[in-house]
């Protein structure tokens, strides 16, 4: 695979940009609104919807470019090379695992997405608190992937196995945030963007390495849960925001790299680098279960 950045994703980006290189073997009538309720305003009801929209299929390579380009206070979209269950899951708040129902050829097609509205949308989306304006964002998407995919979906509560967020034995082993400059690489990567609170850096050789400026441990609860495939609540207690390095590799047996000096594993990292650990337990893991999903015909 030929990389292009060794940065892969940026988590919790204000402007809700990506760009990540990724080999290419193996590699969302009317829309609901259904949302994660952590996603906004619970009691606000998104309208929007994008005025035009460009969807093709991207021929498979041996390489390929991953953009994801989707600011919550504009109507732009922009996405490179995006399978579909990356597009449900940004439209429907959901990672992978809590998608069932997906056909085949889902799966593994990538598409690459343009799509915006008019300057009366950007002009309402602009004044509006982020998390409205990432719900009207997501219900555009809905909208979308209703008209030109064809989706259906219903939601699915099951009991399944959770983590809470603790504080390990002997106390987090990290600091409240102070301000300071960027690093050198990090002026380089992010230009005149703003860094964000919480961002995912590293090539896989040795894992991956979440880096955290003036984060929450709600952050990290959810980034935690994108990787152990289920929600992770934080009960640490610690209500401040946070500056600290967690390097990974993997979160299950089997799943991280195989190189020799290769970093450990989510659930032993945190305890090991920050104090922190994760406590099993049961509870309701939201499903979201795809009815009907055709392939978009090509514009």
């Amino acid at each position: 695979m030929q990389r292009i950045s060794a940065w892969r994703t940026l988590v919790l980006c204000a402007a809700g940009c990506a760009f990540f290189a990724l080999p290419a073997a193996g590699q969302a009538g009317a829309a609901s609104t259904a949302s994660q309720p952590d996603a906004g305003d619970a009691n606000y009801v998104p309208t929007m919807t994008f005025d035009v929209a460009s969807i093709h299929e991207s021929p498979m390579a041996d390489s390929y470019t991953v953009r994801f380009e989707n600011p919550p206070h504009s109507s732009l979209l922009r996405l490179t090379n995006n399978d579909v269950m990356n597009l449900i899951e940004t439209a429907y708040g959901v990672r992978r695992l809590q998608i069932a129902g997906m056909p085949d050829w889902a799966r593994t097609a990538m598409f690459t997405i343009e799509a915006k509205s008019d300057s009366a949308a950007d002009e309402k989306l602009a004044h509006l608190p982020l998390g409205e304006a990432r719900l009207e964002k997501q219900h555009m998407l809905q909208a979308l992937l209703a008209d030109r995919f064809h989706l259906k979906v219903a939601w699915q509560t099951k009991q399944d196995t959770i983590f809470n967020l603790v504080v390990a034995k002997n106390g987090p082993k990290f600091s409240e945030s102070r301000p300071g400059p960027p690093t050198p690489e990090e002026a380089s990567e992010f230009g005149d963007h703003p860094i964000p609170p919480l961002y995912q850096k590293g090539d896989g050789r040795l894992g991956y390495a979440y880096v955290a400026h003036a984060a929450t441990m709600a952050m990290l609860a959810q980034v935690a849960a994108s990787q152990m495939g289920t929600d992770v609540f934080d009960k640490t207690g610690l209500t401040g925001t946070y500056d600290f390095n967690l390097q990974y590799s993997g979160t299950v047996p089997g799943t991280g790299s195989k190189d020799p000096e290769a970093w450990p594993l989510m659930i032993e990292a945190l305890p090991e680098q920050l104090g922190l650990k994760l406590q099993p337990a049961k509870g309701p893991v939201k499903m979201l279960l795809i009815d009907h999903i055709e392939r978009p015909s090509p514009n």
